[in-house]
């Protein structure tokens, strides 16, 4: 069986590799470069929702599902803080709406196709990619892979998940009690480590809410349903409802230091470390990712860009909460209470998008209590500075 040639291959038709090639197209680089984009699933389903906070447009304003402007915090003990988010929104995109316009787009162009098959393996040699599939094989210059493969840890990284059961739900009961987004509600039990809710308003008449926890392990996946009905009957008082849509997923939030290339792969998404680590977000990380590639194609002619998005500041700052909260010294939803009502949630998007300085970072560590993170953080330092002694 001989290869089939191109000049970039793509792994993955998710957030990450939908993105770039949406956006390199839109952008007037690899009109000519013959594109294959390979995943096993044929991407008709919503199997996710991605949420995130911006101040300027996107390159998918048309399929933003849902817009807030209005935040709250809930701490566990029920106290309610409206936050002050300056100009930040918080957003929500459907899964199957970002697959349906990305893909609608892309096939305009009769240099890009697109296989649904499993990946076997791919590497990278004098100049050459190569992806196997238990169809063929394809060989190409590049290869931007999106696939995430739980990495081998290094002694002494830190491996939670952020996992999450979410479910749609439509109630005729006369208005559902939710008008601004709960972007953190931590009204529920914290046995099983950092526990708390997204509650998004989607109608009058409809609510969109996530049990997520940050910890090591799954649940049964029938706690998760438990919680759910907990949080709707007793703290949203919704006892009569009818479930639309469900999602289950996890996000890994580790230390672990991704590789961003190996020879002429590029890794993006959480494959290249664009998932931070302390919070789980991935969307804006990536699109990030993504400038940096369309700039150096367009400036230098290559992919490859050498200064990260998540500085190594930030990486060190993400080790030091996850060491904080797997030691439980600090419990998470006192953490992030005591965040959110000594700082301004503006500063916070800022902080969490690797957007602020030095001097505004120690202001937002100012809310925080000091000891645990001045330990940890001394633990990441050494740790990245001396790794052979871990």
């Amino acid at each position: 069986m001989s290869a089939v040639k191109c000049d970039i291959l793509i792994t993955g038709a998710g957030l990450a590799g939908l993105s770039l090639l949406y956006r390199a197209m839109k952008s007037g680089i690899w009109k000519t470069e013959k594109i294959i984009i390979v995943d096993k699933s044929d991407k008709s389903g919503n199997d996710k929702t991605w949420s995130f906070w911006k101040t300027v447009p996107t390159d998918f304003e048309d399929i933003i599902h849902h817009q807030w402007k209005d935040l709250v915090f809930y701490s566990n003990d029920g106290k309610k803080i409206p936050l002050k988010n300056g100009g930040y929104t918080y957003n929500s995109i459907k899964s199957i709406d970002f697959y349906l316009h990305i893909i609608s787009a892309l096939q305009h162009y009769p240099n890009i196709s697109f296989v649904q098959d499993d990946i076997i393996d791919m590497s990278s040699s004098a100049g050459e990619c190569k992806l196997i599939t238990p169809s063929a094989t394809y060989l190409s210059k590049y290869l931007f892979n999106s696939i995430y493969i739980k990495p081998q840890l290094l002694k002494g990284e830190q491996y939670f998940l952020q996992h999450f059961k979410g479910i749609r739900i439509k109630t005729d009961q006369s208005a559902i009690p939710v008008t601004e987004a709960y972007l953190m509600d931590f009204r529920t039990g914290q046995e099983h480590g950092t526990t708390f809710f997204y509650t998004l308003p989607m109608a009058k008449d409809e609510l969109f809410i996530e049990y997520t926890l940050f910890s090591a392990s799954l649940l049964p996946l029938a706690e998760y349903d438990r919680q759910i009905r907990i949080y709707l009957t007793e703290i949203l008082k919704i006892d009569v409802y009818e479930i639309l849509e469900e999602e289950f997923g996890f996000i890994p939030m580790t230390d672990h230091q991704f590789k961003r290339f190996e020879g002429n792969i590029i890794h993006i998404g959480t494959a290249g470390g664009d998932t931070r680590a302390s919070t789980g977000y991935t969307f804006t990380n990536t699109q990030k990712t993504i400038d940096k590639i369309i700039n150096s194609v367009q400036s230098n002619g290559h992919p490859f860009f050498e200064t990260e998005n998540i500085s190594v500041k930030a990486q060190l700052y993400d080790a030091a909460l996850l060491q904080v909260l797997a030691k439980r010294k600090y419990e998470g939803y006192q953490l992030f209470y005591d965040l959110f009502s000594k700082t301004s949630a503006c500063r916070i998007f800022a902080f969490l998008d690797a957007e602020t300085s030095v001097f505004e970072d120690m202001h937002i560590m100012k809310s925080l209590r000091v000891f645990p993170f001045l330990q940890s953080f001394t633990a990441a330092v050494y740790k990245r500075l001396f790794p052979s002694k871990m």
